[in-house]
């Protein structure tokens, strides 16, 4: 795909200048690294990392990438004599580096950095793309989905962690605190974890706060503190009577499973969102097709490996699913009168179907 990028656009190079924290870096150099550093592909055959020197041992032993250079060996310390400014020593040292290689035009991604691009466009053509290592990951290997099957696995614990204190009635935060420790204590870190009631639950990305009332969302995202994956899980748990939630409820669950059942190998996104939107509309609820700013307001979900919103998007697009991406199924409704519902699974593409990795029930009712 890199070479084919770079023959689109008549470039020799892609360029990334990013740390691990940047998921398409680290899934192409599987590298951890907390500060950015240089990553050069070339239609050469160059594939070439660029490291402080203390790091150049650890990125040979522990990087994918051919080639690993210490900022020593490309000349950076004779530049930062001469310019004293290790910003401009450093812009002039990749500058170097690309000419010595043949450049001419190179490709960066959307998020390379103004300073090093306002640099190199002295002496290069720079041209900014989509990250084609974007595209690369909708299509997860046998590794990465059972990397992501582990922490799927480890948010359905942490959920039923999570119900013991919403069956003493903890507050949100209480719960969401007892859930994000518990994961955090398992070697999973997971933030802004949704512990959401009451009328605020109306609003998909209130994180939840105060009493529990007759009925929570609980949405947990969590990631691998050993190797970055993450997985999504979603179940709205009841405890009393409450009619409109609970209609909401049953109409999510039969969305879900009904689109679960579309998913296989060539199917389009859209057909998937359609099929939840046609749904929740037959039992008489809004959708995004109504523009009415209340019921279904969202897509039906999202690529999840590294980043828990990722490609591909479960929506109106005209992307074909393929065996091997991985993505979460949650429809969703939500109205200010009552406050809002959502049930959602993390599955992967099959020639001839799905598997679910969030197998749980889908209706939890503590009444």
């Amino acid at each position: 795909m890199i070479t084919e990028l770079l023959e689109t656009y008549n470039a020799q190079f892609f360029v990334q200048y990013a740390s691990s924290r940047d998921a398409n870096f680290f899934y192409s150099t599987g590298f951890k690294v907390h500060d950015p550093v240089l990553y050069v592909l070339g239609s050469d055959g160059t594939d070439l990392l660029v490291v402080p020197d203390m790091e150049k041992g650890r990125a040979e032993r522990e990087s994918r990438v051919r080639e690993i250079a210490g900022l020593g060996d490309i000349g950076y310390y004779e530049n930062l004599r001469y310019y004293k400014d290790p910003r401009t020593a450093l812009a002039q040292t990749y500058l170097e580096l690309l000419l010595s290689h043949g450049a001419r035009k190179i490709l960066v991604p959307t998020n390379f950095p103004s300073f090093l691009s306002f640099y190199l466009i002295k002496q290069l053509e720079v041209e900014v793309v989509e990250n084609p290592f974007s595209k690369m990951r909708a299509v997860k290997r046998r590794d990465e989905i059972e990397k992501i099957k582990e922490v799927a696995e480890i948010a359905i614990k942490a959920f039923e962690h999570g119900l013991n204190f919403i069956k003493a009635r903890k507050k949100c935060e209480v719960v969401r605190s007892e859930i994000e420790t518990y994961l955090y204590s398992k070697k999973y870190l997971a933030e802004d974890t949704i512990v959401s009631s009451g009328k605020l639950s109306a609003d998909p990305h209130h994180i939840g706060m105060g009493e529990i009332e007759k009925h929570v969302v609980m949405d947990i995202f969590p990631k691998s503190r050993v190797h970055g994956y993450h997985a999504d899980f979603t179940r709205t748990v009841l405890l009393e009577d409450f009619k409109e939630i609970e209609e909401m409820l049953e109409a999510c669950i039969e969305a879900k499973n009904r689109a679960i059942k579309t998913v296989r190998d060539g199917v389009f996104a859209s057909e998937v969102h359609q099929t939840v939107c046609d749904i929740l509309e037959d039992h008489g609820y809004h959708t995004l097709r109504h523009k009415a700013g209340e019921g279904f307001i969202h897509s039906t979900g999202h690529g999840i490996g590294l980043e828990v919103h990722e490609l591909p998007r479960i929506f109106e697009s005209g992307e074909k699913l393929k065996a091997g991406m991985v993505f979460t199924i949650e429809p969703g409704l939500y109205y200010r009168k009552w406050g809002g519902v959502r049930v959602e699974d993390t599955v992967v593409v099959k020639k001839n179907g799905c598997e679910v990795l969030t197998p749980y029930p889908d209706k939890v009712d503590l009444r």
